[in-house]
């Protein structure tokens, strides 16, 4: 028999106790690291990427679901696990309000997307959709500045099974109180269809126009399909035993699906990568398929998690076509300002071609990264055609301290040129965070610190930093520091830009 579902937040209920129950502790950086269903099986604390942390953050989360505690003792808790596992660096540390957001945000969205999940598990039950097969939306009462697209939406009454729950099944955002409840059919004066355009994709985030990036989906009804991305990258990084552990809990409770996916060519990983939106275009000729699917996955990877790094990637693929695409690019200009000064069309173009040539790669670097004309990251073809050999090269950098530790892989090479991406994106070469630690690395003895290389200037340390931090097991202090501030940094440009996303 169907229960009532008539429940407050601060109510918990069989159903929603069992959700919770069932996730996952996975360590993640930020929390749309897990996008959409993920969150059905993973108990996420952006930054928080021990797993100690995270059950001791879980169980805090959990007796406030099952035993009704709230708020004010959560804050309690979570300063206690935060002394106690010695957690530095996750966002809003060091004030009074940072806190407060913080531990807000992490008991709230727990708690009332599990309440979702539960209530989701009680509206499908057979018994009830019998008896009242349509859902209502209902607007959370009493907020300060409501969203416009959930207040339209209140009062909606459509079929269980409407598309329209696929995508906007509450909560729909941070600090979105809505909820739906279970009704015969709909009343004289209800609305029976969702306005026009409400399935109109916001291309800032993803997602349909009124709901925050990664709320598109219905809580509690997925089984987290996207996960096995998400194992191999987090996995990697995780160490003994409690990466057999993590695999073998994760494989036990989903299905195999489709994330980034291995090209057979280097053709296809371009056109791979050109219809997943990686680059605006990519041209991988003359590059081996181990290296263009390193590149790709790489990319692949960094977007899932700094998405506004994809502006700047207009070319990826072999630094010589990379080369002929800047000099093209270059010409246009010249030829596009020229034509605006009033000089003809074919002597503008005769002048940039004499004035512009391709520049030629040198033999000695493995990859570029590029940013203004023709912006994006390439590699070699003198590295890229032989990957094997390209290996053996880097193994004898790391073992000379050329490179940092742990960056003796094609994909450690991607993931240097992508922070130098990010220091362009967040502006790291001029933070006083990442001068004080250049400053410190170069006193200590930077081949010691980080690498050789990263000594040549404060961009390459923070390139060189950011490598060993994702690619080292155990990265070293100024590796493990800069990766710190990498994703606060963007965490903070983005909570800058979704101030508002806090408002119901």
């Amino acid at each position: 028999m169907a229960r009532p579902v008539d429940i407050g937040f601060d109510t918990p209920f069989a159903e929603q106790v069992d959700f919770f129950r069932r996730k996952l502790n996975l360590p993640t950086a930020r929390w749309d690291d897990l996008r959409h269903e993920a969150h059905d099986r993973a108990f996420v604390v952006a930054g928080a990427m021990r797993a100690d942390l995270l059950a001791d953050l879980s169980a805090a989360v959990a007796k406030g679901i099952e035993q009704g505690t709230g708020l004010k003792e959560f804050r309690a808790d979570f300063r206690n696990i935060v002394e106690k596992r010695g957690w530095h660096g996750w966002t809003g540390e060091g004030t009074q309000a940072g806190e407060a957001w913080r531990t807000r945000i992490i008991f709230e969205t727990n708690l009332r997307t599990s309440y979702a999940a539960g209530r989701y598990a009680q509206l499908t039950d057979p018994d009830l959709l019998q008896r009242r097969p349509y859902w209502k939306y209902i607007h959370a009462d009493g907020v300060m500045a409501p969203r416009p697209q959930h207040l339209a939406w209140n009062g909606m009454v459509l079929p269980h099974d409407h598309p329209f729950w696929e995508t906007h099944y509450p909560p729909n955002g941070w600090g979105c109180g809505c909820r739906v409840t279970a009704v015969r059919g709909p009343k004289e004066g209800d609305k029976t269809a969702p306005p026009e355009g409400w399935d109109a994709i916001n291309p800032k985030t993803g997602a349909p126009v009124g709901i925050d990036k990664g709320w598109a989906y219905a809580p509690g009804k997925s089984v987290a399909n996207e996960l096995r991305g998400i194992v191999e990258q987090k996995a990697a990084k995780l160490p003994e035993p409690i990466k057999s552990a993590f695999e073998a809990d994760m494989k036990s409770v989903f299905p195999a699906a489709t994330g980034f996916e291995e090209q057979k060519t280097a053709k296809a990983a371009a056109e791979w990568a050109m219809k997943h939106n990686l680059a605006d275009f990519a041209d991988y000729t003359g590059i081996k398929p181990e290296v263009a699917n390193a590149w790709n996955r790489s990319i692949y990877d960094h977007l899932q998690e700094f998405p506004e790094l994809r502006k700047n990637l207009e070319f990826i693929g072999s630094a010589q076509a990379h080369s002929r695409q800047y000099a093209d690019n270059f010409r246009k200009k010249i030829v596009e300002e020229a034509i605006k000064k009033g000089i003809p069309a074919d002597i503008a173009e005769q002048y940039a071609r004499k004035l512009v040539k391709t520049s030629r790669v040198p033999g000695t670097d493995y990859a570029h990264s590029r940013s203004g004309i023709a912006p994006g990251i390439s590699v070699n073809i003198k590295y890229g055609k032989a990957p094997a050999a390209f290996t053996d090269k880097l193994r004898h950098d790391v073992s000379a301290g050329w490179h940092p530790v742990g960056c003796d892989t094609i994909r450690s090479v991607v993931d240097h040129e992508l922070g130098h991406q990010l220091d362009g994106l967040l502006e790291l070469s001029l933070d006083s965070k990442v001068k004080k630690l250049y400053k410190e690395a170069m006193a200590q003895g930077m081949k010691d610190a980080v690498s050789g290389y990263a000594a040549k200037n404060i961009n390459e340390f923070i390139a060189e930093s950011w490598s060993e931090y994702l690619n080292n097991p155990t990265p070293r202090p100024t590796a493990q520091s800069i990766g710190n501030i990498v994703r606060s940094r963007y965490a903070q440009r983005r909570s800058r830009e979704n101030n508002a996303g806090n408002t119901g």
